[in-house]
């Protein structure tokens, strides 16, 4: 009992050493544990911590304490970001319906994301406090999921303060994350990789409750990722045997019905043996008009936002039989769509320059894919549904990018220092 009681004070003296050594780190790790904390609950406190976060970064580049030389390893993902933003605005001026610019808040965040980057670099936070924070906010979601799902039998969709959709992706893409972490801490700390466990536990059950299949269609893409990058027979082999268990316990899950019936639905709909306008259905119906508009604006699309009053328009011969929908459910097809060729190719350019930018800046990293795995599950989900840039639902996608790569840059900057 006195050995443990002298541990423990031991382990509090040094934390409060090395929170009054970097405070500002430590500050940030509050704001960041609120942040996550806040997703399922008040997507307002989540925006306010996302500005607190930009304004810490203005300060420290109009301060000077941070150069802009300092973002020199992400200038292709910074540039692609940029040319996003501007092909969104021109997309805007030339289209057809009217519109005001504050439509274009999303893909401002795009923008944003340098300054959120500078933040939370300069501050030296680290991937243990962000598997801390992931954890505080996977109790968040598993509370809210608790107390709507029916408790643990999954009787009701589980939304927090969103629809089940953006919940559910939120909460696999967080879940996808933490199980890395899990994975790349297990030599070095049992301990954190306990703690990312218990997270990744939590998160999947709140995606599972949501009731959301899209989500799953990153498990794939992760796994082939793995296979051709590390080239490895023991990688190949642990790939697809942890696929094959993920994938026989989402069937076994109580996704399973929704999955089958998805199955069916869309086979139906191919062979033109069933124009049931379920949920599959409806967005295979958006992504045909998504694909007339592009032909019909094949530069710059229809006008950013503007699929709803495009889909309603008798001119474009585009005119949708479904119910107004303001996006067409698939970032592919929707940028597709409203921005044309132009801006889906700057958003495949920004994710592939993410991921790229973010393995060369640390190859030596035992971190140094969760960029990537962050950036293929929000692909897989994305494919069902345009959720990377509607307002809200876009800080868990780019703050949690942003995050890493600040991790990734303070890395990189302590490990030249020391040598």
């Amino acid at each position: 009992m006195t050995h443990a009681i002298t541990h423990i004070n031991t382990q509090a003296r040094k934390l409060w050493r090395d929170i009054y050594s970097q405070p500002l780190s430590y500050a940030v790790t509050l704001l960041i544990a609120v942040f996550f904390i806040a997703q399922p609950i008040k997507k307002s406190v989540a925006t306010d911590v996302s500005i607190m976060l930009w304004l810490l970064g203005s300060v420290l580049l109009i301060s000077g304490k941070v150069k802009l030389s300092a973002l020199q390893s992400y200038r292709k993902t910074i540039i692609a970001g940029f040319a996003f933003f501007f092909v969104a605005l021109i997309s805007l001026l030339l289209s057809d319906y009217p519109a005001d610019l504050q439509k274009l808040e999303p893909e401002f965040r795009l923008v944003l994301l340098p300054l959120l980057i500078v933040g939370v670099y300069y501050s030296g936070f680290s991937t243990r406090q962000l598997v801390f924070a992931l954890l505080l906010g996977s109790i968040s979601y598993a509370w809210i999921t608790y107390g709507q799902s029916g408790r643990f039998e999954f009787m009701r969709r589980a939304f927090g303060d969103e629809n089940p959709v953006g919940f559910g992706n939120g909460a696999f893409l967080l879940s996808a994350v933490s199980a890395y972490f899990c994975l790349s801490f297990w030599k070095t700390s049992k301990s954190i990789s306990a703690v990312a466990l218990l997270a990744s536990t939590l998160y999947l059950y709140a995606a599972i409750a949501s009731g959301t299949r899209g989500s799953f269609l990153a498990i794939p893409l992760i796994a082939v990722f793995f296979i051709f990058h590390v080239r490895s027979l023991k990688v190949v082999i642990a790939s697809l045997t942890l696929s094959a268990i993920l994938a026989a316990a989402i069937y076994q899950s109580p996704l399973q019905h929704g999955i089958d019936r998805a199955i069916k639905n869309v086979t139906s709909y191919v062979k033109g043996e069933s124009n049931n306008l379920n949920s599959s259905v409806a967005r295979l119906m958006l992504w045909e008009t998504a694909i007339c508009m592009a032909k019909e604006k094949p530069v710059f699309g229809v006008g950013t936002h503007q699929f709803r009053p495009a889909s309603q328009d008798q001119s474009l011969n585009c005119k949708s039989n479904l119910r107004p929908f303001v996006q067409a459910h698939s970032l592919y097809f929707n940028t597709l769509a409203t921005m044309g060729l132009t801006g889906l190719a700057c958003l495949l350019l920004f994710g592939f320059f993410l991921c790229r930018e973010s393995l060369n800046v640390r190859p030596d990293s035992p971190h140094k894919y969760a960029v990537v795995i962050a950036t293929l599950t929000i692909a897989g989900y994305s494919l069902t549904v345009d959720a990377f840039f509607i307002r809200f639902i876009a800080e868990k996608h780019l703050t949690l990018l942003g995050l890493m790569l600040a991790i990734i840059l303070h890395q990189q900057q302590r490990s030249a220092s020391q040598q």
